[in-house]
């Protein structure tokens, strides 16, 4: 049994017009004739140009928060991954402010060395002498009997003690960049107060790691670099031998454990093994 298509009557149905009717009878009537396939293609470019623009508009304009649900927005794994993301680097971005802000201060400690604040007759007060820290007690009195006997033959003379236990591996070398002196020490070895005053910054700085700066009477402060921990706070007073901190190996500018030992006078570096009681 063969089928016959009237090829006429096929394109009377494919074929479409549209009548425009205006408002005001006098105009006459618009007749717009539109085939299949006219119709078909508008149909496709309507449907690819709304894709492309509702594609716009939930990506670069953030339509999404207004059209989907909360329940979608948040609970995909890429988002959730972008939102845990932008929180890690909210968090990077406050670190960095106060890493920024820690490096300033320093910046203003070395330039001013303001010694002026600390109250030499305070600092020797039996309510100073209490903040002692445990473990540190025994050996502070005994470095103070020391003191209080060079002291006797030596008036308005500061003394500075060894800081930590090890040996001197790097000497003061102004002319490379070295303006203080290293002790090797084990990891987490104690560090002492090499004298007493009051503490004037204490906290993490990229290059140094953890660092303790004290300031003394006579212009005089003393810098404890590459600690693994602080055990004082900034703004204490402390006397000579207590725990500050302890050894390690923190900040960029380090190759092993050590204490870098600085001692500064009336704003500049001087060579600490001038200034130690001898070890």
């Amino acid at each position: 049994m063969k089928i016959k298509f009237d090829k006429k009557r096929l394109k009377k149905l494919t074929e479409f017009s549209v009548v425009l009717v205006p408002h005001d009878p006098s105009t006459g009537t618009k007749t717009i004739k539109l085939s299949f396939f006219k119709i078909t293609t508008l149909v496709l470019i309507y449907t690819l140009f709304v894709l492309i623009l509702g594609f716009y508009f939930i990506t670069f304009v953030s339509l999404d928060n207004y059209l989907l649900p909360d329940s979608y927005r948040y609970n995909t794994p890429e988002k959730m991954q972008l939102r845990e993301l932008n929180e890690k680097i909210i968090q990077l971005a406050t670190e960095l402010e106060k890493l920024k802000s820690s490096n300033e201060r320093l910046k203003n400690i070395l330039m001013k060395q303001d010694s002026s604040i600390f109250d030499e007759e305070n600092s020797d007060s039996p309510a100073n002498e209490n903040k002692k820290s445990a473990g540190g007690n025994v050996y502070a009195a005994f470095l103070k009997f020391i003191s209080s006997v060079f002291t006797k033959s030596q008036t308005n003379q500061i003394i500075f003690i060894k800081p930590t236990d090890g040996y001197l591996s790097r000497k003061f070398d102004p002319e490379n960049g070295h303006l203080g002196i290293d002790f090797a020490t084990k990891e987490n070895n104690p560090i002492f107060a090499s004298a007493g005053g009051y503490i004037s910054f204490a906290g993490y700085t990229p290059e140094y790691g953890y660092v303790v700066i004290i300031n003394h009477p006579d212009d005089f402060i003393t810098r404890y670099m590459h600690c693994s921990a602080i055990i004082r706070k900034q703004g204490e007073r402390i006397v000579q031998g207590e725990i500050i901190a302890l050894a390690g190996n923190s900040g960029t500018r380090t190759t092993g454990t050590h204490l870098h030992f600085e001692i500064w006078h009336k704003g500049k570096p001087v060579d600490p093994e001038k200034f130690l009681i001898k070890f």
